[in-house]
């Protein structure tokens, strides 16, 4: 007997802001002053806001120094992360699987802060970076409009420059969003939460 294929429908159910965040490191090209930097990001998925920092290192602490400072810049609170499952995010495939004690496996201070925050820490499946699509797609606008240009003479300036390149992101109007910015799709947001709550009341 042959059996047929089923067909799924899945329904992408509207994220709010801050639901889900994904977090993602890029190398920044080249050399800085004879070293190397690294672009940490957090891009929210339901509205394109994100936040850049550039670090000297990527490392557990500076992965947890990043999502600190996202959680006290973001116009929102965030519910979630998502990660790939590199070692700075996450020991689920290396420390966490060869735990002497498997009721008790180490944790990553990554996750241990998420959880003393309330924060579910998502991870991408191996070798799947699309998973992280929105973030991913964010950093192919870093290169193009950002590190594609010249270089920069020093780690101030780069700073400097990252800093005007992410003030200017959050109000680039983006087709996703149909035509509004980051920026302008959380003022709506929040106009339109605050509406809504006032109608409930009466």
């Amino acid at each position: 007997m042959e059996l047929g294929r089923v067909k799924c429908r899945y329904i992408k159910a509207r994220l709010a802001p801050g639901d889900l965040v994904e977090i993602d490191v890029k190398y920044v090209p080249g050399k800085v002053e004879n070293k190397r930097y690294f672009q940490f990001t957090a891009t929210d998925v339901s509205g394109c806001w994100r936040h850049l920092e550039i670090y000297e290192e990527q490392s557990n602490y500076h992965s947890v120094e990043f999502l600190k400072k996202v959680i006290k810049l973001a116009p929102f609170v965030i519910k979630s992360i998502k990660t790939d499952n590199h070692s700075i995010f996450t020991n689920h495939y290396t420390g966490y699987m060869k735990s002497s004690d498997p009721m008790n496996p180490r944790l990553h201070p990554l996750d241990i802060f998420c959880a003393e925050n309330g924060i579910v820490h998502y991870l991408i499946d191996k070798g799947k970076p699309a998973q992280n699509g929105t973030v991913e797609r964010s950093h192919g606008s870093d290169q193009q409009r950002l590190y594609g240009k010249e270089k920069v003479s020093s780690v101030e300036v780069l700073k400097y420059r990252v800093r005007l390149w992410n003030m200017y992101y959050n109000d680039l109007r983006h087709c996703g969003l149909n035509g509004k910015s980051p920026n302008q799709f959380l003022k709506e947001y929040q106009l339109t939460k605050h509406r809504n709550r006032q109608m409930s009341v009466y």
